[in-house]
């Protein structure tokens, strides 16, 4: 180890008593036989020695014959000089058995080894007496930062056998004293009273040191006792305060109980208020909103006819359309407020760009800013997606824009967007008027205003910016304000990356429905596009003032308007009548009589009606086969998503929410009866192409027959024309003419019956309609291909031929796109209860489990583009429906397909079916311009 660790100097050199070395290299001595040995407590091992005969030869003896621990420790500190000039020890107190004492360093240590070694030769020392080492607490060290290391030693003091000695030295003076009286030989009596008294003495040193371990125990034996009577002082205390303790617990917990059952009783009463302040604000929305609803259509109305009304009128008009919709928005606001505190908020979280999000958010505020000739401009570049409901974002920065814009009469507003690692930043600055210092903590309170004088100059209700900064920490994001009076104020708003701030409780229930939910009961128009658009075409082609007293006439669509207020109906009315003719009802329920009566083209219909609702009458029309269809518009004071998507997902198709523009509703009617047209347009095409494909197979098929009847009328003529006839040649020839033409005639009266369609059920044999449209596909089947039929069910199902054939071929030619060329179909039919079930099977590729829900959405297609319109399965499905039925779809990707028909088996000849989409053929824009 020696010549491992370089230490420096010479084991010889170091192995000399009288040469000193260096503190450095006393430690660095120290780390390597730590590091050598492996063991931390080296340093305490290898200074217990210290006590050792080895260590300290003939002194060992010496010390252990006349000295004792207290003058040995004594003597140490004395003589510390003459061994340690570095540091110096300073006895403090010394005792018979313990002793106080600090040390001093001048050279400070790097680690705690020396003190460690300190502490064991200080322990070693009453080993010599043999006595256990004493006991040595270290209160502070130089290494740890203290001014100086301090301990505290304690001992247990050697026992003398001075009786034995003295026992020794008597008996020897008496043995020479009895030899010169004579009493005997000297030789004999030295050593009898020697060992006569020395036993003497070690009987009385025996007896002394029993006398001392009986004072000891008896001082262990006081204290144990005096520690149990402590202990049992202790424990008497302990009950009693246990006692007292569980008495105060059963107080405290009756106290618990019945404040419990008072909080219970509370919280019941507040929940209860809760709920009747819920109904509240829906009463209220509903009849604030009826009434402004009218307002504003009114107004709308009467500015449309800008020719009639002179100036001052005009100008009045739009004053009070101004002033009804500022009213409009404080109601949103409380709303919306109460919403928040009765913990209903849902968000729909969707990403978002803010940037371009902010570009397009400022154009309106442009106009505003040029007339205010303030300036406002965007500044920053496009920042990375924030997960967020766009819908309450946009009221976030359209208060503080408007805001901003507001209280700014020169200068201008600047709109600042930035991101960093894990936030998205936007800032709105401006230099307007600014606010108070002592308003900056309020301003985001609840009904808190800046200026509350009596003298204010603008005006508000204290509720955007509490709006604002309650909607952004919904978002897991915040807001700060920094304002100087009279030079402007910055709003800076931030917005969390990522999606751990996505909180599940308060995400919409029916986010992402209207964009991934199935087919529904309802006109193919209405699941083009969840909620029409209003088409630019549709709002161009509006009257600007359409006369009071015109009516439609008898060619235009019929309309079916549910509202139970008598104005508004009155209204709607007269907005209705010039282009559409109307059947009115007073409640849901008369609504869903005349709309199974009448079947009317569209409905509008309100929401919140009395005997029963809108959404209840919705329910009954998209459960009844006649009305599966009719597109319906409802109307609403509700403006909350959770009441849109109920809506939407119960079946209508589309959702205006009160108060609305009679243009925007005229636009919104036009819109949905186009995609009704458009509806119509698709389902021929579709069935225009599965025509197609069946005459592809019926060209295939009379193929053959007609080139035998072309072949036999040649030798027919040559025997009628050339000689005599021969009457065998010619009738052979005619029986083959005969048996091509009934062969002709046969196929196309099978094709005639396939695509021919009626309203009125007729009884099919599903055998017999699935083998024919095998045979009308049997030209696309490749010679390998192996199809399968098992069909047990015997019993008719009275139905639409035309239409259920167009299913089949669907549904078979999907299955033999999917197994190519050697791969094998099953088409299968069973009874099961009161159902006939068809079922088609292949083992092809099957479908990808993402695109399993999606199957019966219109223009959904697995195929590549351009082969095919994605309308099969829609199609198919609305027939089967229109017929009482239902499909289903069941794939195991790369496995196969099983596509599953339910038909009901009823017996009734005389059932007419409903439209398939609508009776009427597709009508033109109908508007008078």
């Amino acid at each position: 180890m020696w010549a491992n660790k370089g230490l420096g100097l010479s084991l010889e050199y170091v192995s000399t008593m009288t040469n000193f070395v260096s503190m450095r290299f006393v430690e660095r001595l120290i780390d390597g036989l730590i590091a050598e040995s492996g063991d931390p407590a080296f340093m305490r091992k290898a200074c217990m020695l210290t006590a050792s005969p080895q260590a300290l030869g003939f002194p060992f003896h010496i010390l252990r014959t006349f000295g004792n621990p207290s003058q040995t420790y004594r003597k140490m500190v004395e003589l510390q000089p003459t061994y340690n000039r570095v540091g110096s020890f300073t006895i403090e107190q010394l005792g018979p058995s313990a002793m106080e004492l600090s040390y001093r360093s001048s050279v400070p240590e790097s680690n705690r080894n020396l003190c460690e070694g300190r502490m064991a030769q200080f322990a070693s020392i009453p080993t010599i007496w043999k006595r256990p080492p004493a006991e040595v607490v270290e209160y502070q060290c130089q290494v740890n930062g203290a001014d100086c290391c301090r301990y505290n030693v304690r001992w247990t003091n050697p026992v003398r056998s001075w009786w034995s000695v003295i026992g020794l030295l008597t008996g020897a003076v008496g043995g020479l004293g009895a030899g010169m009286l004579g009493v005997g030989p000297t030789l004999v009596l030295v050593p009898s009273f020697s060992l006569g008294a020395a036993s003497f003495g070690a009987w009385m040193d025996a007896r002394g040191e029993l006398a001392r371990k009986d004072e000891l125990l008896a001082g262990q034996n006081e204290g144990l006792t005096q520690s149990l009577n402590e202990l049992q002082q202790r424990y008497a205390d302990m009950f009693r305060i246990n006692l007292a303790l569980e008495d105060r617990v059963a107080a405290r917990t009756r106290e618990l109980t019945e404040t419990n059952a008072r909080l219970e009783t509370a919280l019941a009463k507040q929940k209860e208020l809760d709920r009747i302040k819920s109904e509240f604000f829906d009463n209220v929305s509903h009849e604030l909103r009826t009434p402004l609803t009218l307002i504003l259509l009114t107004l709308d109305s009467l500015i449309q006819r800008t020719s009639e009304l002179s100036p001052p009128v005009l100008q009045h008009l739009e004053t009070i359309n101004r002033s009804a919709s500022r009213l409009l928005r404080l109601i949103n606001n409380l709303l919306d407020l109460a919403q928040m505190e009765a913990g209903k908020t849902r968000l729909r979280y969707e990403p978002l760009e803010l940037h371009g999000f902010l570009s397009s958010l400022l154009v309106p505020f442009r106009v505003m800013a040029e007339k205010k000739n303030v300036e406002l401009q965007l500044e920053g570049n496009t920042v990375s997606s924030v997960l967020v409901d766009v819908p309450r974002l946009e009221s976030v920065f359209q208060n503080l824009i408007s805001n901003a814009l507001k209280f700014t009469t020169q200068g201008g507003v600047t709109v600042r967007v930035s991101e960093d690692d894990s936030w998205v930043h936007v800032e709105v600055r401006d230099t307007g008027s600014g606010i108070a210092t002592q308003d900056l903590n309020v301003i985001f309170d609840r009904f808190a205003q800046a200026d509350s004088s009596g003298t204010r100059r603008f005006g508000g209700t204290g509720i955007g910016l509490a709006l604002v900064k309650e909607t952004l920490e919904l978002h897991a994001g915040g807001i700060d304000v920094s304002s100087e009076l009279g030079k402007g104020s910055s709003f800076h708003v931030r917005l969390p990356k990522g999606t751990a701030h996505v909180r599940e409780d308060l995400r919409d229930a029916h986010e992402g429905e209207e964009r991934a939910r199935p087919i529904r009961r309802s006109d193919l128009g209405s699941l083009l596009a969840t909620s029409a658009p209003v088409a630019s075409g549709a709002v161009e082609a509006l009257p600007e003032s359409p006369a009071a007293e015109a009516e439609a006439g008898p060619e235009a669509p019929r309309i079916l308007l549910v509202e139970d207020e008598p104005e508004i109906r009155a209204f709607l009315r007269g907005v209705l009548r010039p282009y559409y003719r109307l059947l009115e009802a007073t409640n849901g329920e008369e609504g869903l009589r005349a709309a199974q009566k009448e079947r009317p083209d569209l409905i509008v219909s309100d929401v919140m009606m009395p005997v029963m609702s809108g959404l209840q009458m919705l329910e009954a029309l998209r459960s009844t086969p006649e009305t599966l269809e009719v597109p319906i518009i409802l109307l609403t004071a509700r403006q909350e998503v959770d009441a849109k998507v109920e809506g939407l997902s119960m079946g209508a198709n589309d959702y205006l929410a009160k108060p609305f523009s009679p243009r925007e509703m005229l636009a919104r009617i036009e819109a949905q009866l186009r995609l009704r047209d458009a509806a119509v347009r698709a389902a021929e095409n579709e069935r225009l192409a599965a025509t197609g494909l069946l005459t592809s197979g019926f060209a295939h098929e009379v193929r053959n027959p007609l080139n035998g009847l072309m072949n036999a009328l040649a030798p027919l003529r040559e025997s009628l024309t050339n000689g005599p006839p021969d009457p065998a040649l010619a009738s052979a020839m005619l029986d083959l003419i005969e048996e091509c033409g009934e062969r002709i005639r046969h196929l196309a009266e099978s094709l005639l019956s396939f695509v021919r369609t009626g309203t009125k059920a007729v009884a099919i044999d599903l055998g017999a309609s699935l083998d024919t449209s095998l045979d009308a596909l049997s030209w696309r089947l490749p010679p390998d291909m192996k199809v399968d039929r098992d069909y047990k069910c015997a019993d008719p199902v009275w139905s639409d031929p035309g239409s259920l054939n167009q299913v089949w071929v669907n549904l078979l030619d999907n299955a033999l796109r999917a197994v190519g060329k050697d791969g094998v179909v099953k088409v299968a039919t069973l009874r099961d209860g009161s159902d006939a079930v068809v079922s088609i099977m292949d083992n092809g590729t099957g479908i990808k489990p993402e695109h399993m829900e999606r199957l019966f959405q219109p223009f959904f297609s697995t195929r590549d583009a351009g082969e095919g319109t994605g309308l099969g399965l829609a199609l198919c499905q609305r027939i089967i429906m229109r017929q009482g039925g239902r499909i289903r779809i069941f794939s195991e990707y790369g496995k196969g397909t099983r596509v599953e028909v339910r038909l009901p088996l009823e017996s009734d000849p005389d059932r007419i079916l409903p439209p398939l989409l609508s009776e009427a053929r597709p009508r033109q824009p109908h508007w008078s311009t």
